[in-house]
Parts: structure tokens; C-alpha cells; sequence
């Protein structure tokens, strides 16, 4: 209960803290390897919790904002623009930064430092343009315990089956993003600045793909939109199994292109259902429970993407990979270079397939919200 409301405050403590704790990751000691993971794991955790404490709020508010099934489409459509705008901020600069600064550590603490010192700007933006957004009331009588709120949500059939294909996505997109710079380096032997250009290109189209992916949303539906964007977000990872080095820029930028458009579908719809369950649940059980799924869900989002992100350091280890430091380049066997095709083309593009099929089982549809609201009228 304050006077600036449920969320923001929340999100101005969570959102500035983050990147403070971004710039001390990439600040770890590395004289002591006991000290480093001691170092890491508990930034690690503080990272977690600042993330936590701005995403909460932050993906509850579009279900407070409206209740218009195709208008949280729209709604989440510009989340998605000036997220991906981030996003390009930071893995289309970070290279760049690094080509200017060294890949040492000096450089990427520099490089940190710039591209958090934009994610608290943005921080600030955001809750100065959501001050009269309108917000939720505070819950007033007391709370089933924890346990049994979660067990509850877990009840939520629309829920499970989104969560389940979020699953899917969330390991494939920690493969990609883990393994991608590596596969530049390795596989296409080319410098940070076209790592750069292939990330800024694929954030372009994921942008410019966002009305397409609106139109849609709304002729297929939400649900037919998913798959279809992960079926071409498949199909666009399969290509890099055929790439090699001196393939044309027309190819490169091609994969990179057909990247974005699915990465739009997936990233725009899925993020516009969850206000969709959120409202279906408070008319199913008569509650308002929206921290609780946001909650569950960056949760799965975390943990999905820590175990993608373990499996790719297992995998490229037990497959010959040779780590270096202080931005030297060491020479890769074949069997890592496998590795990265695999970790690169092979894997998320099994990830997306199964989350597609997942979805087939996803059926909360406009009609249904609609005779739910009717119902609510009624009584």
C-alpha cells in the first residue's frame, strides 16, 4: 500500500539494482577458482532477485491496463518494440564496445557499464510513462500459503500448456544465445562487428514483423500464430547447419532475417496470453492472482534458461572445446565445432518444434473469455 501503488515501486528498486549487478559479474575475481564461483553464484542470485523484483510487476500491469483480448496483443506489441530495442542495445553494441575495447575483462566491465547505464535510463522511463497507468487494489483478506497458491495455478490447464511451450523456448533461446558468439568465431571465423550486425539485423525485423504478427494474432488467432512463428523460427536454425565460412552476406543476412520474424510471432503472442490466463483465472476461482503467475512464470523462465545454459557448458566441454581468456583466439577441434552446429541449428530447432506441438493443446480462445466475462456479468 503506498501511494505510487502495487508495482512501481517494485520496479524502480528492481530495475536500478540489476544493473548494478550486471557491471559486478563481469567484475568477478579470477585469481582463485574457489573465489570466482563463490563470487559468481552469489551475484548470480542477487541477479535473480533484482530480475524478480522489476519482471513481477512489470508483466502484470498489461492485465490491469485493459481487458480487451486483441488489445493486449496491441498492447504488448510495443513491450516488444522498445524490449527488443534493449535488446539490440545490447547484444548489437556489446560486440562493437568489445572490438573497441579489447575482449578482455577491462573491456567488458567498460562495455557492462555503457550498456547498464542504459537499462536503468530505460528503467526510469518506464515507470515515469506508467505513473497513471491504471493499477490494481492491494489484497485486503488473508492468503492461502504459498505452496497451496502455487498447486492451485499449477490447476490452470491454459497456463500449463503456455508454460510448457515457454519451457521449450526459453532452452532453446539459452542455447542460441549462448553458443551463437562461439559459432561466429569458430564456425563462420568472423569478427565481433558481424556478430553485431547479424544480432542488430535479426532485432530490426523482429520489430518491423510486430504488425504483421498483430494482423495475425487476430485472423488465426493467438495459438496458430505461435506455431506458425515457431515453425519458422525452426526452420531459420536448421539453415545455420549449412553454414560455413565465406558464405555470402545475402545468405547470412537472410537466416538472420527469417530469425526475427519468428522471434517476433513467438516473442509478441506468447507474451500477450499471459494477461489473457491471468483474467480467465480470476473468473474461474473468483480470485485476483496475477503476482502469482508472473511470479511462476519468470521463475520457470530462470531455471529453464540456467539449465540450458549448464547443458551447453557440459556439452561443449565433453565435446573438446577449448576455453580461452583475456580475448585470445584458440584453435577448435572438429569435435567442438560439431558441438556448435549442434548447440547452434540442431537443438532449438527440436526446442521450437516441441513447444509448437505443445501448443496444439492450448485452447483459452476470445470466445471463451467472452462467455466467462457473461457469466461474471450475470452474477
Amino acid at each position: 500500500h503506498t501511494r505510487w501503488g502495487q508495482r512501481l515501486p517494485w520496479m524502480v528498486v528492481g530495475g536500478l539494482l540489476t544493473p548494478i549487478v550486471v557491471v559486478g559479474i563481469f567484475a568477478a575475481p579470477t585469481q582463485s577458482p574457489a573465489i570466482t564461483v563463490i563470487y559468481m553464484v552469489t551475484c548470480t542470485l542477487l541477479f535473480a532477485t533484482t530480475y524478480t523484483m522489476f519482471m513481477i510487476p512489470y508483466m502484470i500491469m498489461p492485465a490491469e491496463i485493459t481487458s480487451s483480448y486483441h488489445g493486449r496483443t496491441q498492447l504488448m506489441s510495443f513491450r516488444v518494440v522498445f524490449s527488443s530495442l534493449g535488446s539490440m542495445a545490447g547484444m548489437g553494441l556489446g560486440p562493437v564496445l568489445l572490438a573497441t575495447w579489447g575482449a578482455t575483462q577491462e573491456g567488458h566491465i567498460k562495455m557492462a557499464a555503457v550498456i547498464c547505464g542504459i537499462s536503468a535510463l530505460a528503467v526510469l522511463i518506464c515507470v515515469w510513462l506508467l505513473w497513471d497507468a491504471p493499477r490494481g487494489t492491494a489484497l485486503t483478506k488473508a492468503q492461502p500459503s504459498i505452496l497451496a497458491q502455487v498447486r492451485s495455478t499449477l490447476s490452470n490447464r491454459p497456463f500449463m500448456w503456455l508454460l510448457s511451450a515457454k519451457i521449450f523456448y526459453y532452452m532453446h533461446l539459452s542455447f542460441t544465445l549462448g553458443t551463437f558468439a562461439y559459432f561466429t568465431k569458430h564456425v563462420l571465423k568472423v569478427s565481433d562487428v558481424w556478430l553485431g550486425s547479424i544480432l542488430t539485423t535479426q532485432t530490426v525485423v523482429l520489430i518491423c514483423s510486430q504488425p504483421l504478427w498483430m494482423w495475425l494474432g487476430r485472423r488465426l488467432g493467438k495459438r496458430t500464430g505461435v506455431m506458425l512463428a515457431l515453425a519458422i523460427f525452426a526452420t531459420a536454425h536448421l539453415s545455420w547447419w549449412f553454414a560455413a565460412p565465406g558464405d555470402p552476406i545475402w545468405l547470412v543476412v537472410a537466416r538472420s532475417v527469417a530469425m526475427g520474424i519468428g522471434g517476433g510471432g513467438t516473442f509478441l503472442l506468447t507474451q500477450a496470453m499471459l494477461p489473457d490466463i491471468m483474467e480467465y483465472d480470476r473468473h474461474m476461482m473468483g480470485e485476483r492472482r496475477e503476482g502469482l503467475f508472473a511470479g511462476v512464470f519468470v521463475f520457470v523462465e530462470k531455471v529453464a534458461g540456467a539449465l540450458g545454459v549448464a547443458f551447453v557448458g557440459f556439452f561443449l566441454q565433453l565435446m573438446g572445446y577449448v576455453k580461452s581468456t583475456a580475448g585470445t583466439s584458440v584453435a577448435q577441434p572438429d569435435s567442438a565445432i560439431l558441438a556448435l552446429y549442434i548447440c547452434v541449428a540442431l537443438l532449438p530447432a527440436a526446442f521450437c518444434v516441441a513447444a509448437a506441438v505443445v501448443m496444439t493443446r492450448y485452447d483459452l480462445s476470445p470466445e471463451k473469455l467472452a462467455e466467462l466475462r457473461l457469466r461474471a456479468a450475470a452474477s
